[in-house]
């Protein structure tokens, strides 16, 4: 993988991402659109020498024109931030990286995400992704509300380990074996988040399959503590933070689920957490 200092490539909407790690000013990207367009994959940490990494996926309204300037609590490069910053807290000896994926055209309101069109035609961009990173790494998709939906059409051709799902409304089909194999597949859904009455039909391009929570589809739920709506399954100290981290550096045996008690941490870790949280 390069590390050349060039200004990154720039790409049409209507081309496939071209991946090719580059620096522009402080930030490593691994694709841009030309300015006006939509699409922005940022890699956090190593990359190139990471022993984990965590690919993600923000759901609809995210875009390269907000992506910089956001720093909300809901932006998704602050979430890769804090991602990162829980995986190195769970794993100092591991080396950490995060991948912001912002590289679909993201529908913009709810009323647009009953489409399962955006997340087909960025599906394919994903699962390339997964094959240009380094091989040695362990590979983790993560993907909030509608981007779950864009992992869940991705897995049958992606290079992942394990696949994250925080407040799907579906995964894009409707069997596991539609998944590919040989992928963990978790799901995290608050009990307040209204996303569990989101309707689950198909009817043409209507719909985004099932959930990751039906039998059909089979995750293992994950606890979320007390976090609570839609958008916080990344609160900084959260259990939800916790299990994604967890899951992300291969920390099996600490998954809490879902109504699960805490995991203990020992000292040197719950300090590196708050360190993480002032940070936040």
């Amino acid at each position: 993988m390069s590390r050349s200092t060039v200004l990154p490539h720039t790409h049409t909407h209507t081309h496939p991402l071209a991946y090719d790690l580059q620096r522009s000013g402080p930030h490593q990207l691994l694709a841009v659109d030309p300015p006006g367009g939509r699409r922005v994959v940022e890699a956090l940490g190593d990359v190139a020498l990471a022993d984990h990494v965590a690919v993600l996926v923000p759901g609809n309204g995210h875009h390269l024109g907000t992506y910089f300037a956001d720093e909300g609590p809901v932006a998704p490069r602050g979430r890769g931030e804090l991602l990162l910053r829980t995986m190195q807290a769970l794993a100092p000896g591991a080396r950490c990286a995060v991948v912001v994926w912002v590289g679909y055209h993201a529908p913009e309101g709810l009323g647009a995400a009953a489409w399962i069109a955006p997340a087909r035609a960025g599906a394919g961009d994903l699962a390339r992704l997964t094959h240009h990173l380094p091989r040695s790494a362990h590979l983790k998709l993560v993907g909030h509300s509608y981007g779950s939906t864009v992992c869940g059409l991705a897995l049958a051709d992606a290079r992942a380990d394990d696949c994250v799902a925080l407040g799907s409304p579906g995964m894009g089909v409707w069997r596991r074996e539609e998944l590919g194999d040989g992928v963990r597949l978790w799901a995290a859904q608050s009990g307040s988040d209204w996303i569990r009455f989101f309707p689950r039909v198909r009817l043409g391009s209507v719909g985004l399959g099932r959930s990751p929570l039906h039998p059909e589809i089979g995750a293992t739920r994950i606890g979320t503590g007390d976090v609570t709506g839609h958008c916080a399954y990344y609160e900084p100290g959260s259990e939800s933070l916790l299990n994604v981290a967890r899951i992300a550096v291969g920390r099996y045996d600490a998954v809490t689920p879902a109504g699960g008690a805490p995991v203990a941490t020992d000292l040197r870790t719950r300090r590196a957490l708050v360190a993480t949280e002032v940070a936040a």
